[in-house]
């Protein structure tokens, strides 16, 4: 199973990691905290990894939240730094009444339903993050001692009534703070709801999220259009940039919904997009209009690490597949790679950062194709091969657009007038990340099926080209390139290591 495992994305040590929880920078650091189940039938809870100096060498630590007394669940929320310390906005879940608590399992509830379960915001406080970085139990099982709990936040919500709130968003604006939250209305319906803080224990309602045009001067619920798609969100998530083209501050605000509910996008899952715009009370005003954040089969639900750079890693539903189809699988899904975010002109860029280096000094099987291409007519395209030569996705940039066939099942986006023609393509077990545009376009794929990367296969036609190219590739298909996992060619070079160094003692000039 350990080929197939991602080695530069978050994965559960043991289990199945469901969501991104939290994540917060601290100097060279990068703390990610995200909910997993180490067995299909125990409670969720949160773990917390750390990368430090480059944001793809993961350190596990010890696990911050599990359920405890009535508690089925502990949900994902967000995270906020105070201090040299940070405090944790988390969900529980308890049973409603007399219902069965396995049932009530968030792994077991039908997905977007509630069920027979009440929600309650919690707040938990690691004052000291340095010592639960590094000092660690070897028991998996272990719960930080550093992290404390708090209680549930009090919520007024005399004003505008809420039922049980979920996957909360908290960020500092000005001298206060404010929460976006899902309020689950009942078992299936779901509405953004805005809250306000100056302690963040004590939170008042605002109201419900209302989205409208910016150059609207009428009531906040005149919306133009459908600046969002009509279906029910999950995950909302807030953050403050300043827009590199115009010099302004905007605030983003990400949202997920089923794919069946955006125009364009042909699918039975979920897609994650944003609008910018600048949030007053509980009206947004929106400057642009939804925009797809990620194209491709398998990216949803991300988090943010606030700054004047945000970072930004989402959920990847990739799983691992033995050769044989009868190896037990430990561990199921990754997050993405940090994506470091910035704002230009009304659409966000994402920006990988020091990932060839990366690839080649940290890992044994990922691979990074990088490639400045001339695509004014033709396409160019780069098969992902097993070892039998086997495609196992293809990637194809036509100019205007760029598309990823995963086994037929093909997602695509646009490309913009005047693009820099540029593709960057990672790999890392299971998982395949596709940049384009500078960053303007991604897609993230999940790679099906046991069939380990091996190669890249590059070809273009009607009169495409490849300007430059190069690849970065893990230690073993390095060796593998060069021949050096051949026993044969093993015995060959050590023996011509061993006439050089005989030479070389005896002063023989190897150019003689």
């Amino acid at each position: 199973m350990n080929r197939y495992r991602p080695e530069l994305h978050v994965t559960a040590e043991v289990g199945v990691l469901e969501a991104p929880a939290g994540a917060l920078g601290r100097g060279e650091s990068l703390h990610v905290f995200h909910q997993f189940r180490p067995r299909p039938d125990a409670g969720a809870r949160w773990a917390h990894q750390v990368a430090s100096g480059i944001p793809y060498g993961w350190d596990v630590c010890d696990d911050v939240l599990v359920p405890r007394d009535e508690e089925i669940d502990c949900l994902a929320g967000s995270s906020v730094p105070v201090g040299e310390g940070v405090e944790l906005f988390f969900v529980t879940t308890t049973p409603g009444g007399a219902a069965d608590r396995a049932g009530l399992r968030s792994n077991t509830v039908p997905h977007g339903h509630r069920g027979e379960r009440r929600f309650t915001v919690q707040r938990a406080r690691i004052a000291d993050l340095g010592a639960a970085t590094t000092e660690v139990s070897d028991d998996p099982s272990v719960v930080s001692p550093f992290v404390e709990r708090l209680g549930p936040v009090n919520i007024d919500d005399s004003a505008h009534p809420v039922h049980d709130l979920a996957t909360p968003s908290v960020v500092r604006r000005g001298n206060g703070w404010t929460m976006i939250a899902l309020d689950l209305v009942d078992d299936e319906d779901a509405r953004i709801v805005v809250l306000e803080s100056t302690d963040r224990q004590h939170w008042t309602v605002v109201g419900p999220l209302e989205i409208a045009d910016s150059t609207d001067t009428a009531d906040a619920a005149d919306t133009v259009g459908e600046p969002v798609p009509n279906g029910r969100p999950y995950a909302p998530r807030l953050t403050l940039m300043t827009d590199r083209g115009t010099g302004e501050d905007r605030d983003v605000l990400f949202i997920t919904y089923p794919d069946a509910s955006i125009d364009g996008v042909d699918g039975s899952g979920e897609t994650t997009g944003y609008i910018v715009g600048a949030l007053d009370g509980a009206a947004f005003r929106a400057s642009t209009g939804f925009q797809v954040l990620d194209h491709g089969h398998d990216f949803t639900r991300p988090r943010l690490v606030p700054g004047n750079r945000p970072v930004l890693s989402g959920l990847v539903g990739a799983f691992p597949h033995s050769d044989s189809g009868d190896e037990p699988a430990t561990w199921a899904n990754c997050l993405s790679v940090p994506r470091f975010l910035s704002l230009r002109d009304g659409h966000l860029y994402q920006d990988v950062i020091g990932l060839p280096t990366a690839v080649r000094s940290y890992t044994d099987r990922a691979a990074v194709y990088t490639a400045q291409l001339d695509v004014e007519s033709g396409s160019a395209t780069v098969d992902l091969l097993n070892k039998d030569g086997g495609v196992i996705a293809s990637v194809t940039h036509s100019g205007d657009r760029v598309s990823v066939d995963r086994d037929g099942d093909v997602r695509s986006a646009p490309l913009a007038d005047g693009d820099s023609d540029t593709l960057t393509i990672f790999v890392d077990g299971p998982v395949c990340e596709v940049f384009a545009d500078g960053g303007l376009v991604s897609l993230t794929t999940a790679l099906t099926g046991p069939r380990a990367f091996d190669r890249f296969a590059v070809r273009a036609t009607g009169g495409a080209r490849m300007l430059s190219a190069m690849e970065s590739l893990g230690r073993q298909l390095q060796r593998q390139l060069a021949h050096l996992d051949d026993p044969a060619e093993q015995e060959k070079l050590i023996r011509e290591a061993v006439l050089a160094d005989r030479d070389l003692a005896a002063g023989v000039d190897p150019g003689e």
